[in-house]
């Protein structure tokens, strides 16, 4: 019995992980260990959630090359797999504001909130892929710290790309 709700439980924080108001994003700056183990919680359309995955990597990687114009053109897919999801409003929305945002520093701003909604998503799936890594910048965010995930391991930050390229740490390991 204790099993099927936790199960529950995880299933409604895995199904709600976009669906999170975007001041409340901003607020919530608790470390993401402490969400849903992926194993134990499966997200109705996988299929969906591994395409936002893969434009969200789309997205990653063009904010290491610190290209704004391809920031905006992969945050603009981003945002079309992020509206075929139900309860992603929110977060498509931030994505949107991603692209278009007039420079980079504005742009890495709305990443470190998007980057919380996608990584609760992914969290929530149940992928058979490669593992994927949350990667960790506690410089990110005026020393605050940000999150963002990554398909290798060896850590290429998003958010300082030209100075601090390999500044971070992998949290944690999903699949």
């Amino acid at each position: 019995m204790k099993i099927i709700k936790g199960f529950c439980f995880l299933a409604v924080i895995a199904a709600t992980a976009c669906n999170q108001p975007a001041k409340q994003q901003e607020a919530a700056k608790a470390d993401t260990t402490a969400a849903a183990k992926p194993a134990e919680a499966q997200v109705a359309d996988t299929a969906n959630t591994s395409d936002v995955f893969t434009a969200y990597i789309a997205l990653k990687d063009e904010f290491i090359k610190s290209d704004t114009e391809g920031v905006k053109t992969a945050a603009k897919a981003l945002e079309a797999k992020l509206s075929g999801i139900k309860g992603c409003s929110e977060t498509a929305a931030v994505a949107n504001q991603i692209s278009s945002a007039k420079d980079i520093k504005a742009q890495r701003s709305a990443f470190l909130v998007l980057s919380k909604d996608v990584i609760a998503l992914v969290k929530g799936a149940k992928f058979k892929s490669a593992p994927i890594y949350v990667d960790f910048c506690p410089m990110a965010d005026e020393g605050k710290g940000g999150y963002w995930l990554s398909s290798t391991k060896p850590i290429v930050n998003p958010y300082f790309p030209e100075h601090m390229k390999e500044c971070g740490m992998v949290k944690e390991q999903i699949n």
